[in-house]
């Protein structure tokens, strides 16, 4: 009687011990998802921040671009206008029925002056915005490219036969320029408009 009870007893314990094991490992369990659930959602606030702040400090970029870019048109739009008004009165001079070849080698001879002295300029700037990079490359090799066109002409006006001086060199070289102005134009254009500064260009 007394031996079957120690077994009912031993049974009960072994029984609660086995509870007690299966509600630990439950708890456990249980544990282990809300402190994964905790984590994920940590992480998820975290990466969250992150974002918000690698967006903020995008728009901190932006915006600092932005001032660099209308910074750097307050000189640039001075110096580009003063070398298209120059050119343009100079080649409606030249356009003027001009027909003594003295006086045209003098208006390209100031035509070369000018564009050097905007090539002077625009390096003269210095620190152009990171943006602008390609559009400073473009423009430089337009430049490049127009005083070549000028060479070519200040060379065609002191050829003693025009007859044999070869105008295609000088049609082809005149063509490329006129191209890499577009190009550099299209890139000034491209970059203001991306920075909503537009409005800066308007009547340039």
């Amino acid at each position: 009687m007394i031996k079957s009870r120690i077994e009912i007893i031993i049974s009960a314990l072994l029984i609660l011990i086995v509870i007690l094991l299966v509600g630990v490992n439950v708890f456990s369990v249980e544990s282990q998802k809300i402190e994964a659930k905790r984590q994920i959602e940590e992480d998820a606030d975290l990466e969250k921040e992150r974002e918000e702040s690698k967006k903020e400090m995008l728009e901190e970029l932006r915006s600092e671009e932005a001032r660099q870019l209308a910074e750097y048109y307050q000189d640039y739009g001075l110096i580009k206008t003063e070398f298209m008004e120059n050119t343009a009165e100079l080649s409606e001079k030249m356009n003027d029925k001009v027909t003594d070849t003295e006086e045209l080698r003098k208006l390209a001879a100031e035509r070369l002056e000018a564009v050097l002295d905007y090539k002077e300029k625009l390096i003269g700037i210095g620190n152009v915005p990171a943006p602008l990079e390609t559009f400073s490359i473009f423009e430089l090799e337009f430049i490049e490219s127009d005083i070549k066109t000028i060479n070519l002409l200040l060379s065609y006006y002191s050829s003693e036969s025009y007859s044999n001086f070869k105008s295609s060199a000088l049609d082809k070289q005149y063509e490329d320029t006129k191209s890499l102005y577009r190009r550099a134009e299209e890139e000034l254009q491209k970059v203001y408009e991306q920075y909503d500064l537009g409005c800066l260009l308007e009547g340039s």
